[in-house]
């Protein structure tokens, strides 16, 4: 069995239950969390001239570690048709999650900044929270496990939560009667920038960018490198500060204005093609989700246009916002 093979969704489909092992992954850092312990132990019994017995504690603590990773590679997800509910067994026996299908939203496709995606199970009370992941992670969308785990679990999976759904009485979406991301003009509605953050951050990378080019530096075409990276950066945020996305419910269009009108776009409500949701994190910590609205080219067969609209944090935040989206758009 290849190390890649190894890392792979898994999944068991019986007539009354769907069992996922998405954390196959943690086989990998099994292996090479052992390495390295192997070789720190080597290096200590070498060097330190210990005996097993003064290194037990050590030896201990590296083994449960050790354990621990082996062990989460099969913590499943299970969705039992029988009782209506999910539950999530951390290393196969301790449950940590047990909610009712009629909570859960679904299975989707979360994005990442770097390129990668997974599929995680959201709430119905928060679509677009962190959601409880149920695969391994992919960096190609032809992804053959991706695209098996799409035909032949999730169907399952949510032919489960639909059939505990019609038990309960709809969901009621709150009316929208006054716009908390939107400044309404007529016709015109503007989203909300809140410029000060922007324009202190532009110009402390513009002052930055000063302070190296006057600075004593020894190399001069490092300096203006640098000087150049800090300028770009700064007139990157002033720019945002400065940039208005305005919704034209009369001419039906989409702007993106700026200083520079270099940048400026504008797009058609009828070439509207669908909004996605993007995760951002950075050293595996969670800053926010970008909101993007994808529009086809009309001058370019296949191709879509992007825009990021707005990054919020709050699942319910993100709902909202979408649902002013949608109620401007007359969808």
């Amino acid at each position: 069995m290849s190390l890649k093979s190894l890392s792979k969704t898994r999944w068991k489909i019986e007539p009354d239950r769907v069992t996922v092992y998405p954390y196959g992954v943690f086989h990998i850092f099994t292996i090479i969390l052992a390495i390295i312990f192997a070789g720190l132990l080597f290096v200590y019994f070498r060097y330190e001239n210990s005996g097993f017995g003064s290194s037990l504690p050590i030896v201990l603590l590296f083994a449960l570690m050790l354990i621990f990773f082996w062990g989460s590679a099969y913590t499943y997800i299970e969705f039992d048709s029988r009782v209506g509910r999910m539950r999530k067994m951390l290393m196969g026996f301790l449950p940590v999650k047990n909610i009712p299908f009629a909570k859960l939203q679904g299975i989707n496709p979360v994005s990442n900044v770097a390129g990668s995606y997974n599929y995680r199970l959201f709430r119905k009370d928060a679509r677009y929270g962190k959601g409880i992941v149920v695969s391994s992670g992919y960096t190609k969308n032809d992804d053959p496990n991706a695209i098996a785990f799409v035909e032949e679990a999730v169907p399952v999976i949510h032919g489960f939560l639909d059939l505990h759904d019609t038990l309960n009485p709809p969901e009621l979406v709150e009316s929208i009667t006054s716009y908390k991301y939107f400044n309404q003009q007529g016709n015109i509605y503007t989203l909300k920038n809140k410029k000060a953050g922007a324009i202190v951050f532009g110009l402390i990378f513009i002052g930055l960018g000063f302070y190296i080019l006057f600075a004593t530096i020894q190399s001069i075409i490092g300096a203006l490198i640098i000087t150049a990276i800090m300028f770009i950066l700064g007139l990157a945020f002033i720019n945002a500060a400065f940039t208005k996305i305005s919704f034209d419910t009369e001419n039906k269009t989409i702007q993106r204005t700026g200083l520079f009108k270099f940048f400026n776009r504008t797009y058609s409500f009828g070439n509207f093609a669908g909004i996605q949701t993007l995760r951002r994190t950075y050293n595996f910590i969670y800053v926010g989700t970008d909101v993007n609205m994808y529009f086809d080219a009309p001058d370019k067969a296949g191709k879509q246009n992007m825009l990021t609209v707005i990054s919020l944090k709050k699942s319910a935040d993100i709902e909202r916002f979408l649902q002013e989206i949608y109620k401007i758009m007359g969808m």
